[in-house]
């Protein structure tokens, strides 16, 4: 059920483009059961399309929903690692390296307009800013983990997470995904 709950919140998230899809029983595989997630999903689709926001404002949204899928791929990544017997840091700096992947592809085909590059030159530029903006936010992490000893670790990681969004959007839209004709 998790599975078709994400596939139908990127459906919303890109609700120009895929609203047939939410329209139809066909955007669910057949394995799952879409009655709750679809039913929000029109909801929140139909919701959508009544709100007069800029394109910029959709953009951001979607960049913010791509998030919270990397944030949980960190999370998850993050915890089975340190279950496992890893070091903090090394588990953190695991599970940022997957969850910066994710989220480029997901940005990629999702939030961002293409850029004209190849992919392994947007790759590049995207892993440049995720460095800066991950290193920022691994830097947070790790001080508020070592300002409270008794902290709970998946606490500081969502409160440096959020705090690196907009960083992250900046240089992701500025640097990573600008149009390559707009040089």
């Amino acid at each position: 059920m998790f599975d078709a709950n994400i596939i139908f919140l990127i459906q919303y998230v890109t609700l120009k483009k895929l609203t047939p899809m939410l329209l139809t029983q066909s955007s669910c595989p057949p394995s799952c059961s879409p009655a709750p997630a679809a039913r929000f999903a029109l909801w929140l689709a139909q919701t959508a399309q009544r709100l007069p926001l800029p394109p910029i404002a959709w953009r951001i949204a979607r960049f913010l929903t791509v998030g919270v899928v990397g944030l949980a791929v960190d999370s998850g990544v993050f915890w089975g690692l340190c279950s496992a017997g890893l070091s903090v840091e090394t588990a953190r700096v695991l599970s940022l390296a997957l969850a910066t992947f994710v989220t480029w592809g997901l940005n990629r085909l999702f939030t961002f307009a293409p850029s004209g590059r190849r992919p392994a030159e947007e790759l590049a530029r995207y892993v440049a800013v995720a460095l800066f903006t991950q290193g920022f936010n691994f830097a947070l992490f790790l001080a508020l983990v070592r300002f409270d000893a008794g902290a709970h670790l998946q606490i500081c990681l969502v409160v440096s997470a959020v705090a690196t969004a907009a960083l992250s959007f900046t240089g992701q839209n500025l640097i990573a995904f600008r149009s390559s004709q707009g040089r």
